[in-house]
């Protein structure tokens, strides 16, 4: 017999759609309300102009990095606010309650997991992105702009300066990466966790965390356009996301430069003034709405993501194969060989930028590569992803798993 939960507390860091596991976050919400669910959204930030859920709670914080060096210091390891907050929900269970953490690493931090605790057996833990399991939450060493293969704090991974900011950033992380697992468990004790791809189960185990009640629900996936184009007939490429060192905007703009093409960016970050500067020939423009992104696209032969993070799920990358365009992608993005093997694109050497500009080389030069390409994205498009709605039930089934297993594990207590 199928459990279904009575309320679903969603709980993220933002209530606005800013992208990355907020967008997913509040994308749940109104699937679940849709679906007849009680929903409450707990969330960090200041209300946006339209509440992700019916009851939404906010908390008027401000994100870590708008604050003052001090007080993000104290807030991002414990907020005890986010902890109150969480505690009256907690307080308020009925047995029949889940709670799905999208997001805490930005405003909520560790408290919210000392409140979850004597729930922990319905807490979904949601990965979209590393932070259960590294401190910096990618796996990389951003000094380096290299992908990190050390195993999480761990003496080597501690005395290593892997961090954005500084070293002192690096041991507050990992500090905080500590309360959090000493407040909730994931090693001695097996959490919820959905997975956006199921190589991430690697990256989980090699960090000590008990995958056995992992689930792999893959992102929704909207193309960016319809119907789709020729690409095959354009001779542009296209990097599509933030222009920060990690994202390799950079080893993108180089490898264009060496192959002789064009290079659109969609995208803005700190990194524009510098492309803007060594790269003139590269046509910035900035970020854009769906609408904007579906004019632009039109003229894509291609779209390089050329992220030096092993990407979870490269969103950029799948939205484009779903839309008939071929993609350009590092061998270290977990989905890398499923396209290269459906012959959707091509994979190179992660931060390699001669590996990088010979794939943009060959796909320059061989428009029936293109066209061949174009058709197997079509046809392979949507197994790469979920669609909103058939995401949205995904859940629910995994909700009505960790249910099933809360009952169980009360039978036999």
């Amino acid at each position: 017999m199928s459990i279904f939960p009575r309320r679903v507390v969603i709980i993220n860091d933002r209530s606005t759609m800013v992208g990355g596991a907020s967008n997913l976050a509040v994308l749940s919400a109104r699937l679940l309300e849709q679906q007849g669910f009680e929903v409450v959204f707990l969330a960090g930030d200041a209300a946006g102009a339209v509440s992700p859920a019916a009851t939404t709670i906010n908390l008027d914080c401000a994100p870590l990095t708008q604050q003052g060096r001090l007080h993000a210091l104290v807030d991002g390891l414990y907020n005890p606010r986010a902890y109150a907050a969480m505690r009256t929900l907690v307080d308020e269970d009925d047995a029949t309650t889940i709670y799905h953490v999208h997001g805490w690493s930005k405003i909520l931090s560790p408290s919210i997991f000392r409140a979850l605790a004597p729930v922990r057996s319905r807490v979904v833990l949601h990965a979209h992105d590393y932070f259960l399991a590294c401190p910096n939450g990618g796996f990389v060493n951003f000094g380096t702009k290299e992908i990190c293969n050390l195993s999480p704090m761990t003496v080597k991974c501690l005395g290593t300066q892997c961090d954005k900011r500084g070293y002192h950033e690096k041991l507050w992380r990992s500090l905080r990466h500590v309360i959090r697992g000493q407040l909730f468990p994931i090693g001695s004790q097996s959490p919820n966790i959905i997975i956006v791809h199921q190589r991430m189960r690697d990256y989980m185990v090699k960090s000590g965390i008990d995958v056995s009640n992992a689930c792999t629900i893959r992102n929704p996936v909207e193309g960016f356009m319809t119907p789709p184009e020729r690409p095959w007939s354009n001779a542009s490429f296209f990097f599509i996301g933030r222009l920060e060192p990690e994202k390799g905007f950079l080893d993108a703009a180089q490898a264009a430069r060496a192959a002789g093409a064009t290079l659109h960016v969609i995208g803005d970050g700190s990194g524009r003034a510098l492309l803007e500067r060594d790269f003139p020939e590269v046509v910035i423009h900035g970020w854009q709405d769906r609408t904007g992104m579906d004019v632009l696209i039109r003229g894509a032969r291609a779209v390089i993501v050329s992220s030096r993070v092993p990407e979870p799920f490269s969103l950029a990358a799948v939205e484009a194969v779903v839309s008939g365009i071929p993609v350009i992608v590092p061998d270290a993005a977990l989905i890398g060989a499923e396209i290269a093997e459906q012959g959707c694109g091509l994979t190179f050497r992660s931060g390699d930028v001669a590996s990088l500009a010979q794939a943009i080389r060959s796909m320059q030069s061989d428009d029936r590569l293109i066209e061949t390409m174009a058709g197997n994205c079509l046809r392979a498009g949507p197994g790469l992803g979920n669609t909103a709605e058939s995401w949205g039930r995904a859940l629910v089934d995994y909700y009505g798993t960790v249910l099933m297993g809360h009952e169980t594990s009360r039978a036999t207590a």
